[in-house]
């Protein structure tokens, strides 16, 4: 794993193994305690649930093409975004359990969905949740 810190931009490579997803998790909830979103906020938690399930689907379906992911964490003004990118062309699994909550969480807190294809001839899948009272 590798991680690059920045005070609103944090990126971290991470090998597509099951191990990477609570990492993840970690790394975001380091990031959030940096820029001063509480722990137990709803914000806080449906970012780690993003998080977890966006690592887990790149583990689970990119892991042949993909043997690394990497999340990118983005305080903007106003908002934050993570984003999971893998080498893998095809767009990310379809919804079931996890992604299907996911898609749930992100129209509940306004948020929004991005899959980007990459120069790589991968993708990289953006949530964007804005900062409110829930943060």
């Amino acid at each position: 794993m590798t991680v690059d810190q920045r005070a609103r931009h944090r990126t971290a490579r991470l090998s597509a193994a099951p191990a990477a997803v609570p990492q993840a998790r970690r790394l975001l909830t380091e990031a959030l305690a940096d820029w001063g979103v509480c722990p137990g906020t709803d914000l806080a938690y449906d970012l780690r649930l993003i998080v977890s399930e966006l690592a887990a689907n790149s583990v689970r379906n990119a892991d042949r093409l993909s043997p690394v992911f990497t999340l990118t964490m983005v305080l903007g003004d106003g908002h934050i975004g993570v984003g999971v990118h893998d080498a893998d062309p095809r767009p990310p699994a379809r919804p079931g359990d996890g992604l299907g909550v996911v898609h749930e969480v992100i129209t509940e807190a306004h948020g929004i969905t991005e899959v980007q294809s990459t120069e790589d001839g991968g993708k990289t899948m953006w949530v964007v949740l804005p900062l409110d009272d829930r943060g």
